[in-house]
């Protein structure tokens, strides 16, 4: 007789779940839906910080009191911004310091800046970088 039999076939199938299950947790798919959704956030906090900038340069160096609405309306933003699918809506403040920040999710930064990692965008560094919180300026 030839072909396999049950049991073999049984075993080679248990065999190829357990390494497609392997293969599954090592890739973490919710943690890389999650990296996708922190770059999104992060691409929005650098275009709202340079609209802010480029806001207060034509305004006498005054930020934009209304956030987004402010942009908008003067032009500096095309399109308003929003976040992820289960994310915090961005925060704009004024200040001093003005800031932008936008809360950030993968593992990546949970495990770098505890416990509740966030981008932020602060005038007063210039610069945007990951932060423990949305209100503090990297």
């Amino acid at each position: 007789m030839r072909g396999f039999t049950l049991i073999e076939l049984l075993i080679v199938i248990g065999i190829i779940g357990v390494l497609a299950t392997m293969v599954l947790m090592s890739i973490d798919p919710p943690d890389k839906l999650n990296a996708a959704n922190d770059s999104k956030v992060q691409r929005d906090v650098n275009t709202l910080a340079r609209a802010m900038e480029a806001y207060a340069a034509s305004h006498n160096s005054i930020y934009p009191t209304n956030g987004q609405a402010d942009l908008f309306a003067a032009g500096e933003l095309k399109i308003e911004l929003t976040p992820p699918s289960g994310y915090n809506n961005y925060i704009v403040t004024v200040g001093p310091p003005a800031l932008v920040s936008g809360e950030l999710k993968s593992k990546k930064y949970i495990n770098e800046v505890p416990p509740k990692p966030a981008f932020v965008w602060c005038n007063t560094s210039d610069r945007a970088a990951a932060t423990v919180s949305q209100t503090t300026c990297p």
